[in-house]
């Protein structure tokens, strides 16, 4: 380390960066280290290909300006496209650079943001560090390639896709070598993420690629299941090819084809890719997402089915926190009340709703998707006052269910690392999944509401979170237990703690424990939504 003019510098091997220096909202002094290529631009050849380690530059590079983002549709917002190709950067914020040979190196933390593998970025305005460096550790977050440019595949060698996930074990890579360098311990390094990010830290998991890269995992609201991987995604990519203009036939022919479109031409027309049918499903359209890949692919993220690789113990051990919000659902309420006919439609037609995975006979969908619709409207129509039940039946299917599943199956497994679940119910002025998707109307925290007690960001400037807030009591237990988590690998680690005064009992599959985190504190409680979870079981034939 080194100070130029005030500004604080970095030596790693690609070269010298100058950071900026910051100090949290308690006054504790950080240093930033933003927009540092992790990989080479994935642009031109490089394109739909395996990430390539980063070149080395002369001088020294300014490190203080966001990155660009991943090529995408701002949804959330603009519903504009924004980004740039050469996106793969991560930024790096750490209390403590180190001073000498002997300096005490601290955990780190590596943020995968989500966005439903299609948009979103590890940029300040969502994820800033200040409520996490209030704690001794390092934070990492990263920008990778999304949508077509990050999950486009041919099914074979030639795109076998998942590149998106491969930026990130590339990103993982360049912490094991780099993060030293700022203070960092790259012995232990916890990976954490939400909703596709989450799903993503689950994948790597269960991931030879990433073997090694990482040391504990947490999964908010997305893990890896088979739903999530089993979309036909090489039918996709010849689909939305042809809707471009390609006549070819051969994965070589249609690489050089889309190699030649403008990104931004990819991916405003990305939801070319699906049939009539799946854009009347109800499922989330993800168009673009991990698949599993072939066998023969060197570098692959998976080449069987998630639960799979769980049940046979093929995965990363590593101590593992999942948890979901109490009312995930709520982000699929839109689907409804944005369209009306779209209710209408479902109360004849049901099985709309079904998940692709179940294992049920085409015949009998219809029998099993009217058991569904009487197990959680009670025989009531689907109708503005039912509402909430759409919610927690939406939200059992994507988000639930699945997290139950694999803390089960991977709580069960021959030499398993504690399993710890929570559940997420606080409701404050912090919950800005609730607040962007004006349903704060509706009991319960959304889909991502979890987000803001971790993160700083312009998203959250405007609400009070001083430590007697309770939005600032929220933060302070979530950030705790989160870096203590990271740490030591157990969230609660001190009985003595007046913060922490519980223990988070891990999961088992004959115990299901979990820890219910309201805006009046932490308890311990056992099978969560039981008769729901049964319920799933039952269809599923666990």
């Amino acid at each position: 380390m080194a100070r130029v003019g005030g500004a604080v510098t970095v030596t790693i091997p690609q070269g010298t960066l100058r950071g900026r220096k910051a100090k949290t909202p308690s006054g504790r002094p950080y240093t930033a280290f933003q927009a540092i290529p992790y990989a080479l631009p994935p642009v031109g050849a490089l394109r739909f290909k395996s990430p390539e380690p980063p070149e080395k530059w002369s001088g020294i590079r300014n490190a203080t300006i966001e990155p660009n983002v991943a090529p995408q549709i701002d949804s959330f917002f603009t519903n504009q496209y924004k980004g740039d190709e050469d996106c793969l950067y991560l930024n790096v914020y750490t209390p403590k650079l180190p001073t000498g040979a002997n300096t005490k190196l601290i955990p780190v933390m590596v943020w995968i943001h989500g966005g439903g593998f299609q948009l979103g970025s590890g940029n300040t305005y969502f994820y800033g560090p200040e409520h996490l460096l209030e704690h001794d550790v390092v934070l990492v977050t990263l920008n990778y390639r999304v949508g077509v440019l990050g999950f486009l595949s041919t099914g074979d060698e030639v795109i076998p896709g998942n590149a998106g996930l491969k930026d990130q074990v590339m990103a993982l890579k360049w912490v094991k070598s780099n993060i030293a360098n700022f203070g960092g311990d790259p012995q232990n390094v916890t990976i954490f993420g939400e909703s596709a990010g989450g799903m993503c830290c689950h994948l790597l998991q269960i991931s030879p690629a990433a073997k090694g890269l990482f040391h504990k995992v947490i999964c908010q609201s997305g893990v890896a299941s088979l739903e999530l991987v089993s979309a036909p995604v090489k039918d996709r990519t010849f689909r939305l090819a042809q809707s471009l203009g390609f006549t070819g036939d051969s994965s070589e022919e249609l690489l050089a084809f889309m190699r030649g479109q403008p990104a931004q031409k990819l991916v405003e027309n990305a939801l070319n890719c699906l049939t009539k049918e799946e854009k009347q499903r109800m499922q989330s359209l993800v168009p673009f997402a991990p698949t599993i890949e072939p066998d023969s692919v060197k570098d692959a993220i998976i080449t069987r089915s998630p639960i799979e690789i769980l049940k046979s113990g093929m995965f990363n051990k590593v101590p593992t926190i999942l948890g979901v919000c109490s009312r995930e659902g709520i982000m699929f309420i839109g689907e409804l009340t944005e369209n009306k006919g779209t209710m209408r439609e479902l109360n004849t037609n049901f099985q709309r709703l079904l998940p692709t995975d179940i294992p049920v006979k085409r015949e009998e969908r219809i029998i099993v998707a009217r058991d569904i619709k009487r197990f959680y409207f009670e025989n009531q129509p689907l109708e503005d006052s039912t509402i909430e039940m759409y919610a927690d039946l939406r939200g059992d299917i994507v988000f639930y269910y699945p997290a139950l599943v694999a803390a089960r199956v991977q709580s069960a497994v021959a030499g398993a690392q504690p399993v710890y679940f929570y559940h997420f119910d606080v409701v404050t002025d912090l919950n800005m999944s609730k607040k962007i998707l004006t349903k704060e109307d509706i009991a319960g925290a959304s889909h991502g509401d979890d987000v803001g007690y971790l993160f700083s960001g312009e998203m959250y400037k405007d609400v009070p979170k001083g430590p007697e807030t309770v939005e600032g009591k929220v933060i302070a237990r979530m950030t705790r237990m989160w870096t203590n988590f990271a740490a030591k690998g157990n969230p609660t680690p001190d009985p003595d703690d007046p913060m922490l005064p519980v223990t988070w009992t891990p999961f088992k599959k004959d115990n299901r424990y979990y820890l219910n985190i309201t805006k009046d504190g932490l308890s311990v409680e056992k099978d969560l939504h039981k008769e729901r979870m049964d319920f799933w079981d039952k269809l599923y034939r666990q």
